[in-house]
């Protein structure tokens, strides 16, 4: 039993937190060992071509960026494509609670490896929606001119067709290698999605909501992707 104790709480609290809380532990028990599993797959495939991509932080909109120089001095790079292709009017509102929040974890996750946000819309359009966010930490990058969208596993079968996907790749003797990729259909970065997680330690848990609650309304992923 927790030799925690509350003020008033009953037995019959006690009894059920206790139960739930091996369950808890459990549970962090399981993600640690999933992560381990992970760290020891086999390498992956090789990156098939050192894209081309245009920078889209305010400062250094359209600057030319090799994929490889993503990396800087860290061996491993994590690169989420979040869903806002050339012809749509707004982002996806559940990539954006996600970019909220990678935006305020980049100082700290750039200090073991490198991370940057990637979405298939134009640099200039990118940058537009990180300054109406607020984003100024995670480095932000425009896929527009390139394939990378479509060569893993970002997109459907246009640009406009665009998935949340997380994509990790690392340098291993001289070449970068894919090492992990989110390929679950559903929560599949439900692990650091802060609105969700949060939720589930309220007595009314997860809304019966699509996404997070936003103050704005994507026309293009409502037409084409929720009809």
């Amino acid at each position: 039993m927790s030799d925690i104790r509350y003020p008033n709480e009953s037995p019959e609290y006690r009894r059920a937190r206790d139960e739930l809380l091996q369950e808890e532990q459990a549970l962090v028990d399981q993600v640690k060992a999933v992560a381990r599993k992970r760290r020891e797959l086999p390498p992956g495939g090789e990156l098939k071509e050192d894209y081309t991509f245009q920078r889209a932080n305010d400062g250094k909109v359209g600057e030319s960026v090799r994929f490889s120089d993503l990396f800087g001095d860290k061996p491993t790079l994590l690169l989420y494509n979040f869903m806002y292709g050339p012809g749509w009017d707004n982002p996806c509102p559940s990539c954006t609670s996600l970019m909220d929040g990678f935006d305020r974890s980049a100082f700290q996750v750039g200090k073991n490896a490198a991370f940057c946000g990637i979405a298939k819309a134009p640099a200039e359009k990118i940058n537009a929606w990180a300054k109406t966010r607020g984003w100024s930490q995670i480095d932000l990058l425009s896929g527009y001119n390139s394939t990378y969208q479509e060569d893993y596993r970002c997109q459907g079968d246009n640009d406009d067709m665009q998935w949340p996907t997380l994509n990790v790749f690392r340098k291993h003797d001289g070449k970068i290698l894919h090492f992990w990729a989110t390929e679950l259909r559903g929560n599949h970065v439900d692990t650091v999605w802060p609105y969700w997680n949060l939720m589930d330690f309220t007595p009314e848990g997860r809304p019966d909501i699509l996404s997070p609650p936003q103050n704005f309304r994507s026309k293009f992923l409502e037409d084409n992707y929720l009809e």
